[in-house]
């Protein structure tokens, strides 16, 4: 539940910050004929605030990647808490879930996949837990 309410919070955060600033900007721009003070004010915090908003940005991600990778290291998915598909693709590993179909990369973030001309020939692997927490690859060979 924290998990996807940080989620969410992270994919609209960046556009609020943005529609502030536009907002802050003509309320400067009014300002600039009425009162000259309110747009010097205005400009001088602007980079303070800059700062303060990309290190809140900053300090939320570490907490929802935090969250999800102490989720993931369970072999479960913090959005819905259900078990997870270990996937290989290329050199990397990624957790994908069956249900919610949400796929996370080794430090917890939302994977995105990317084309690659070296990856064009692999194949993905996929891993389930077993119950005494080793890896068993689905062709059932026992190894990864």
């Amino acid at each position: 539940m924290i998990y996807r309410f940080l989620r969410g919070f992270n994919e609209i955060y960046p556009v609020a910050v943005l529609f502030a600033f536009i907002a802050a900007f003509f309320v400067a721009f009014a300002f600039t004929v009425i009162y000259p003070l309110v747009p010097i004010i205005l400009i001088i915090s602007s980079v303070f605030l800059v700062v303060i908003a990309r290190v809140t940005f900053l300090v939320l991600r570490h907490f929802e990647r935090g969250i999800a990778l102490a989720s993931l290291r369970n072999g479960k998915c913090p959005a819905c808490a259900t078990a997870c598909d270990v996937l290989r693709v290329g050199e990397s590993r990624v957790q994908e879930c069956p249900s919610c179909r949400r796929i996370f990369d080794e430090v917890g973030a939302p994977y995105v996949p990317q084309e690659r001309v070296e990856d064009a020939n692999k194949s993905v692997s996929l891993e389930h837990a077993s119950p005494e927490g080793a890896r068993v690859a689905a062709d059932g060979s026992g190894g990864v």
